[in-house]
């Protein structure tokens, strides 16, 4: 009995050892696939921040890009287009037309004696007087017109697809508006009123961009010369009193 006794406790001990030991095993796997899945998860997270940092950072500097090309395309003032961007965005338009044989109407205008509301009441209610016209134009204009400060006061309207009676229409609205509004304003502009030229691109007379704008630069000059607080459309009368005698301006 003794013998079989010391047999079984070293049978029974080994086996001991070996569930200690397996058990062991199972304990470090599981420890190291836990520090694994540990690293892995606080990778993970490190990533995500990174993540979104680097978003944060591109979302930043697309913001940044798209004011600069505003910025490079808008007049800071008024927030229309600067002459360089009104030019190139009629070029496309015209040349675009031209392939359909439709018609573009350009308005240019300016501020009537607006040098001596600078001089009289400030260059403050100078730019109010600007932010005034920019404003009620905006009222009449629809997405497919142009909109862009020449410089100064002068300003210039492209009409895509209009003939030159919508232009005559849409410079006369604006031109009442004007007279009608700058005395209610606060405080009142007194005497602030617009002259306008109109002229129009289309198969008969061309899709040649300067051509239109020293076209309609000569209907504004007759408007001026007339007595200003009017608008006039452009024709051969009209290019002819002006041209010999000035210098044509271009876009």
């Amino acid at each position: 009995m003794a013998t079989q006794g010391s047999v079984e406790r070293p049978a029974t001990h080994s086996l001991t050892w070996l569930w200690l030991l397996a058990l062991g095993g199972l304990l470090l796997a599981w420890w190291t696939a836990w520090r694994h899945s540990r690293r892995l998860k606080e990778e993970t997270e490190r990533l995500a921040r990174q993540q979104r940092v680097l978003k944060s950072a591109h979302s930043h500097l697309q913001r940044k890009s798209e004011e600069l090309q505003h910025l490079s395309m808008h007049d800071p003032l008024t927030g229309t287009l600067n002459r360089q961007a009104f030019g190139n965005e009629l070029r496309d338009r015209i040349d675009h037309l031209a392939k359909y044989n439709l018609p573009l109407s350009l308005i240019v205008f300016d501020l009537d004696h607006f040098k001596r509301i600078n001089d009289q009441q400030g260059h403050l209610v100078g730019d109010m007087a600007l932010a005034l016209v920019v404003g009620l134009a905006h009222e009449h204009l629809v997405s497919d017109d142009l909109f862009g400060r020449f410089g100064g006061d002068e300003f210039m309207i492209a009409c895509p697809g209009q003939a030159v009676p919508h232009a005559l229409a849409l410079a006369e609205t604006l031109r009442k508006a004007v007279a009608a509004r700058a005395p209610l304003a606060d405080p009142p502009i007194p005497g602030l009123t617009l002259s306008l030229g109109v002229a129009q691109a289309d198969p008969e007379r061309g899709y040649e961009v300067d051509d239109l704008f020293a076209r309609a630069d000569a209907a504004l000059y007759v408007a001026k010369q007339g007595g200003r607080n009017a608008t006039v459309a452009a024709d051969d009368e009209t290019a002819a009193q002006v041209v010999p005698n000035s210098v044509r301006r271009h876009l």
